[in-house]
């Protein structure tokens, strides 16, 4: 049998698809869909706080089709962080009129056959960028 290629991990992606409660939002008045609206949007900046370190990426998408409305991709170095992102998201008052459609934790990894036994691969600029991904 042969051996699995060795890879090489880099951040931890959460895909996380949720549906939109329109009916349950539209009951909402202007000013507490305002209220939620800004409570995402200082969280979505704490995302880009630590992209702009370089200690993580985010993307939001919204999605065609019945299955979801919206897609949150938010990589970060370790597991931890994203449950802490996740559960961060599920305490604002959006999140209660995000229904979870489907989720799943990805890890980017790449192979490792073109590395050179005398150089760490996770040195090498080009491999960074593709491991940590910003």
């Amino acid at each position: 049998m042969s051996e699995a290629a060795q890879t090489l991990d880099g951040w931890y992606c959460l895909h996380d698809f949720r549906s939109i409660d329109w009916s349950a939002w539209k009951t909402l008045t202007s000013d507490e869909r305002e209220a939620a609206i800004r409570e995402f949007l200082s969280l979505v900046e704490k995302w880009q706080e630590t992209e702009d370190k370089q200690e993580g990426s985010h993307a939001i998408y919204t999605i065609v089709g019945q299955k979801a409305d919206i897609m949150f991709m938010i990589l970060r170095p370790t597991i931890e962080e994203l449950n802490e992102i996740e559960t961060a998201l599920n305490k604002t008052k959006l999140a209660e009129f995000l229904v979870p459609a489907y989720s799943y934790v990805s890890v980017v990894e790449l192979s490792n056959y073109l590395a050179s036994g005398d150089e760490d691969p996770y040195q090498i600029p080009e491999v960074r960028r593709r491991l940590y991904p910003i």
